[in-house]
């Protein structure tokens, strides 16, 4: 596992799909409400994507993205554990930001739903804005479009933490070695270079504040 020594005060990046939104009964709701899967389908993403690609084709795969993601995101939920950890972080006054890669609009031919909007909606009903909830502004929020750019926006804000489920954001060469790097992932058997693999955000937070210890930033 990495160590923190040396990257304090700690202004910490975290990505938003997947990591912060979780969309695995939304995913699994919709599709099944749609004909496309079975009730007794696994609630996973790669599971009900191949299968759905596989019977009905990849329009309806990305029909589907955009109702989970667009029109009914409302039916999204904050992944497990993952308030508490933003909260504790509020409360030892560490700055955070999110840096997600998103297109504004999806590559469904036809859609025209704004998808950045969505996602701030999502938040802003969340209480990620409001005083009494978490208290970033939308100015705290990246929507960036290609994986190149989110790399560029990490590097840019100065992250000494970043936190995404995506094990190819850190093998690209261009990510900044001197950020910590937290994969949020409970797949077996990873073993990558200058990562340290957590499998939810409680490990995530005794990670993190083991090493803050009571120290306020």
């Amino acid at each position: 596992m990495e160590s923190l020594v040396g990257v304090w005060p700690v202004i910490l990046g975290i990505d938003l799909d997947n990591t912060i939104i979780c969309y695995d009964n939304s995913l699994h709701g919709i599709a099944h409400e749609r004909g496309l899967i079975s009730s007794d389908t696994p609630k996973m993403k790669r599971v009900i994507r191949d299968q759905i690609r596989a019977v009905h084709g990849e329009m309806e795969w990305q029909k589907l993205q955009v109702a989970i993601y667009g029109t009914h995101i409302d039916r999204a939920e904050l992944m497990p554990g993952v308030w508490n950890f933003l909260l504790e972080l509020k409360e030892r006054n560490v700055k955070f930001q999110i840096v997600s890669h998103k297109t504004r609009y999806p590559n469904c031919e036809g859609s025209k739903e704004n998808l950045h909007a969505a996602a701030m909606n999502f938040l802003r009903q969340n209480n990620f804005f409001a005083k009494s909830g978490l208290g970033i502004t939308e100015e705290d929020v990246f929507f960036l479009p290609t994986r190149a750019e989110k790399i560029e926006t990490i590097s840019k804000q100065k992250y000494s933490v970043f936190i995404d489920d995506l094990k190819e954001l850190y093998l690209e060469p261009n990510f900044p070695a001197h950020i910590t790097k937290i994969l949020f992932s409970a797949e077996p058997g990873l073993d990558l270079t200058d990562v340290t693999v957590l499998p939810d955000f409680t490990h995530i937070s005794e990670f993190i504040f083991k090493r803050m210890g009571n120290a306020n930033f």
